[in-house]
């Protein structure tokens, strides 16, 4: 007797152990990821990140998490549109809750997440908290992280600028005179002429002046000659 209860709680614990341990195998292929692994980005750019489940078959309901963010700043949070979100991420609070419908035993994307690369160095998105939940209980809460290497943006060497001396181009002022438009070359031009038409006309002025002063003279010397042949020489005859 005693040994037929021996084999029977032997047999139990054997029996449970084998359960545990199938269970144990099942729950090892669950898990949360963040997609890409790794990447480099330069510093100041925007990429796009998601967060999925990979599943080697066990039945997976919702999932329950957290994202953390090092060295990015979180710009958006969108779920996936065949998922369910009890509880939707936003940037200021990371926190989700993810039902899928008629659960799953696929892997599947959860929700993407799109973030600024901050200073050089190594940034992280990470995930706490995380919780796979089966059909009433647990069933997994590992979760990889991504990690990226951020490069310093390139900084910009302003080219050096040769200059030279081009030939200059003196415009000359204009001037408007009885309605034309001339250029002090052209008004010079037309104060030369100008001067030299007063001078001429000055000249002439002057040759008129001493002609005439000529013929007052002749004019003279005629009848002082008159005067004196008729008045002076006939007396003589």
């Amino acid at each position: 007797m005693k040994n037929i209860k021996t084999k029977i709680i032997l047999s139990a614990i054997i029996l449970l152990s084998v359960v545990g341990f199938v269970g144990t195998v099942n729950a090892a292929g669950v898990s949360l990821y963040v997609s890409p692994a790794s990447i480099t980005k330069t510093a100041g750019t925007t990429f796009n990140a998601s967060v999925g489940l990979t599943n080697s078959g066990s039945k997976v309901c919702a999932v329950e998490g957290t994202l953390v963010f090092n060295g990015l700043s979180c710009q958006s949070i969108t779920i996936a549109s065949d998922v369910m979100a009890q509880s939707s991420p936003t940037c200021s609070n990371p926190y989700f809750l993810i039902g899928i419908p008629n659960c799953t035993t696929l892997d599947k994307t959860l929700l993407t997440v799109l973030v600024k690369a901050g200073n050089a160095g190594t940034a992280t998105i990470s995930l706490t908290g995380v919780d796979i939940i089966g059909e009433g209980a647990s069933v997994g809460s590992v979760a990889t992280s991504g990690s990226y290497t951020i490069n310093a943006a390139p900084v910009s060497t302003p080219k050096p600028t040769i200059t030279t001396n081009p030939t200059q181009q003196v415009t000359q002022p204009t001037q408007q005179t009885n309605g034309q438009v001339t250029t002090p070359a052209e008004q010079t031009t037309q104060d030369n002429n100008l001067t030299a038409n007063v001078g001429a006309a000055a000249l002439a002025g002057a040759g008129m002046k001493w002609y005439n002063y000529f013929l007052i003279v002749l004019v003279a010397i005629i009848i002082l000659y008159g005067i004196y042949y008729f008045a002076i020489k006939r007396k003589k005859k």
